[in-house]
């Protein structure tokens, strides 16, 4: 019995020993791999550049100051194979331009707009911001070489693009689409009322249009002259941008858009010939002889000809698009999109997690000077105002604050901007728009429609004052018009204090009117024209960082999780899961575009008194 437990512990022992080694290889197996995929996912791969080659601009999807939503949901739908709509960062873009206009490599500028989406300022491609792109082509054409459009098709913010370059190509099936600029949006009065829904409005401002949906059926006479006069400031300047950029005679795309059925049945149908003799575009041709015509230039690569996009150029210049941080830098923190409270993802403005990054600004020794990016229609008026107290906090730190507007800088948009020591936009950009407004529904008639009443009671009249169920009592509506009417004093004051004028004006100026930017610098809400990049400049020469000096975006930095799943999802792994899923053209439809649009707009209603500043200006 003894020599059986002797050879029962030699060969336990041996087991374990055995058992021990087994599993420290598997672990050691498993973290060569995992260090293996991480190597390879963050390895930093370089590409080559050819020589000569053409810069290929292929915009895709929404023109945007910074990446929406959470990027490790974006990353993992990727995976997946699941539609996630594309986005284009405007600063890439420009900086790859701006960088190949002195690359001796790159000998021309290939536009590729077909995929680029061309609706309102919030959603698409603004004029604003399209003007900044065109203003980098154009620098590009003045080094001398050529830039060539290749397009199916254009609509009208595709085209404005493709108009700045030497040649436009269009496919024979093809059409250039121009309609000007319009502002319309569902009216729900008569839908509320049938649903015995009560909406209770408070606001300022004989222009503070955006409650018009939920008390009328149709757009005011007030706001309608409000909105003509700024959407034919913005059709004006895109004519005369157009205009100039094509060498076209005066009246000729009014002619294009006014006469399209006429002509278009004198050409028999034929849009693309109908576009070579209005002169908007140069070359009606297919793929392949626009890519020879092209090929001329640079020569032929593979299938095609020599070329590299705009984001592999920009990693195999070293990212010149996100500037670098240095002792002396000029901070960025970029405020895109409805202005809620609390935290909110990029591509949102959360009340406390924007105000953070400003303040992360302030506390760094190496940031001298902050931009503030601002595109943006509004939203809760009490995160704006949190936003605007980091910005005077700044100031007041000794730092430089300069604004820069995109396509939309209006009500809280306008809000958060006023503390700038300047303030920077494009003609085309929408502001103003100061005023603001309560909105409190109650719900008690629709219910009651299915027999269902509440009744209780409380200790004060204000028991239950915010019950949705219950009838807002006349003290309630009191209570939240005062309110409503010292935020706007608030709103008027402070404009008055940030951008030196008189009360009285301000309360002028503002009634929730709309203005774009070529009027608003007249009356002294905007102090100069101009891009990001004018307000970077700005801002270094306000800290007298003389001309060396880098350029820091603050933003919400990535866990390592997240960088993996962008990394995996970048480097080609997007068709994970593609054939096994379901897919479907939902998405890129205009009307689930624009339902989606409005629902993520009353998501944006999140103020803890009920109390906003926001512009329903998505201009299209």
């Amino acid at each position: 019995m003894r020599d059986k437990n002797f050879l029962v512990q030699i060969f336990g022992g041996t087991w374990h020993v055995y058992d021990f080694f087994c599993r420290l290889v598997i672990d050691l197996f498993i973290t060569f791999v995992v260090i293996v995929i991480l190597i390879a996912v963050f390895a930093a791969h370089k590409p080559a550049v050819p020589s000569p080659a053409a810069l290929v601009v292929n915009l895709r999807g929404d023109l945007v100051d910074q990446y929406s939503g959470d990027p490790a949901q974006r990353a993992v739908a990727k995976l997946l194979g699941q539609k996630v709509t594309p986005q284009t960062r405007l600063r890439d873009v420009i900086a790859a331009i701006e960088h190949a206009r002195k690359d001796s490599r790159i000998k021309a500028l290939v536009l590729e707009t077909d995929e680029l989406e061309g609706g309102g300022f919030l959603g698409g491609a603004g004029l604003s911001n399209l003007q900044d792109i065109g203003r980098a082509i154009r620098n590009f054409r003045k080094s001398g070489k050529p830039v060539f459009a290749l397009g199916d098709s254009y609509d009208q913010s595709q085209y404005y693009l493709a108009s700045m370059a030497n040649t436009v190509f269009i496919h024979p099936q093809g059409q250039v689409f121009l309609h000007g600029y319009g502002l319309y949006q569902p009216y729900f009065k008569n839908a509320l009322d049938k649903l015995g829904v009560e909406v209770h409005v408070f606001r300022v401002g004989k222009y503070k249009s955006a409650v018009e949906p939920f008390i009328r059926n149709d757009m005011s006479p007030d706001a309608r002259r409000d909105w003509s006069g700024v959407l034919d400031s913005l059709w004006g300047s895109y004519r005369r941008d157009v205009r100039k950029a094509r060498d076209l005679k005066p009246g000729v795309l009014t002619s294009y858009v006014d006469n399209i059925g006429p002509d278009l049945a004198a050409a028999g149908g034929n849009a693309a010939e109908l576009a070579l003799k209005a002169g908007l575009v140069d070359k009606i041709a297919d793929d392949d002889q626009m890519q020879a015509a092209v090929e001329k230039v640079v020569g032929r690569s593979d299938h095609s000809f020599r070329q590299i996009g705009f984001e592999q150029y920009l990693r195999a210049v070293g990212g010149k698009s996100a500037g670098s941080d240095g002792a002396n830098a000029v901070g960025v923190v970029v405020a895109q999109g409805d202005i809620v409270d609390g935290n909110a993802p990029p591509g949102a403005i959360g009340g406390d997690s924007t105000a953070r990054l400003i303040a992360q600004a302030r506390y760094d020794a190496h940031v001298k000077a902050l931009v503030l990016r601002v595109n943006s229609p509004g939203g809760s008026a009490f995160a704006s105002d949190l936003i605007l107290r980091q910005i005077e906090l700044t100031r007041e730190a000794g730092k430089p604050v300069v604004v820069s507007m995109g396509d939309v800088a209006a009500s809280g948009g306008y809000w958060i901007s006023m503390a700038g020591d300047e303030i920077y936009a494009n003609p085309t950009t929408i502001t103003g728009s100061i005023g603001i407004f309560g909105l409190f529904p109650t719900f008690q008639k629709t219910l009651a429609k299915i027999g269902v009443h509440a009744d209780g009671v409380g200790t004060t009249p204000l028991s239950g004052a915010l019950n949705p169920l219950l009838p807002m009592s006349p003290a309630m509506q009191q209570e939240f018009q005062l309110t409503v009417n010292y935020g706007y004093q608030q709103f008027i004051t402070k404009v008055a204090k940030f951008r030196h004028l008189p009360v009285a004006q301000v309360n002028t100026i503002g009634q929730g009117y709309v203005w774009p930017a070529s009027e608003a610098r007249k009356i002294g809400l905007v102090d100069k024209f101009g891009g990001l990049q004018d307000a970077i400049a700005a801002a270094a020469r306000l800290a007298k960082l003389g001309p060396h000096y880098g350029v820091q975006y603050l933003e919400k930095p990535l866990s390592l999780t997240d960088r993996l799943l962008i990394a995996m999802a970048d480097n080609g792994n997007s068709s994970l899961a593609s054939g096994l899923l379901p897919q479907t053209n939902l998405y890129a439809t205009p009307w689930y575009n624009e339902m989606k649009g409005l629902a993520n707009t009353l998501n944006t209603f999140t103020d803890p008194r009920g109390i906003y500043a926001f512009c329903f200006c998505n201009v299209q």
